[in-house]
């Protein structure tokens, strides 16, 4: 097992997620490749995140990495910035309407993505506190598109 030092108090840390995974990996003197192994991400992806090609990690990711950087996986996610390009964003409003005509009882609705018929059903169960929820779910059979 390998013991690690903690970060030094006075250590200004890179603004970015690039900038800062590079950093994190140079202080614990890891390669790329340790860090690939460490992670158990492939060797090309830790390139692209130092490359800056990556600037958003999923929350497993996150983990996975922060994990592998012996840190906290809150200093990764405050460097992160997720793209919302305008057609992600009108996806992501298409998909909101969707969920809303679903929980309204629409029947025949269109995919977001190709406007085919989504088949459609309305979850019920209950959340943590015990209160009941209602959730919207469909998916397209002639395209990729679900919605969860």
């Amino acid at each position: 097992m390998r013991q690690v030092q903690p970060l030094p108090i006075n250590l200004p840390l890179a603004p970015t997620l690039a900038q800062r995974v590079s950093q994190l990996r140079e202080f614990r003197n890891l390669t790329v490749r340790d860090l690939s192994e460490l992670s158990r991400f492939p060797h090309k992806r830790i390139e692209e995140i130092e490359a800056g090609f990556e600037s958003w990690l999923s929350a497993t990711d996150r983990q996975l990495l922060s994990k592998a950087l012996s840190v906290e996986p809150g200093l990764l996610e405050e460097v992160e910035v997720r793209t919302v390009t305008s057609d992600s964003f009108e996806l992501y409003a298409a998909e909101k309407r969707l969920a809303a005509n679903i929980l309204e009882g629409a029947r025949g609705l269109p995919c977001p993505y190709c406007g085919k018929a989504v088949r459609a059903s309305v979850q019920e169960g209950f959340d943590i506190k015990g209160l009941p929820v209602r959730l919207a779910k469909a998916f397209c059979t002639k395209c990729p598109f679900v919605l969860r």
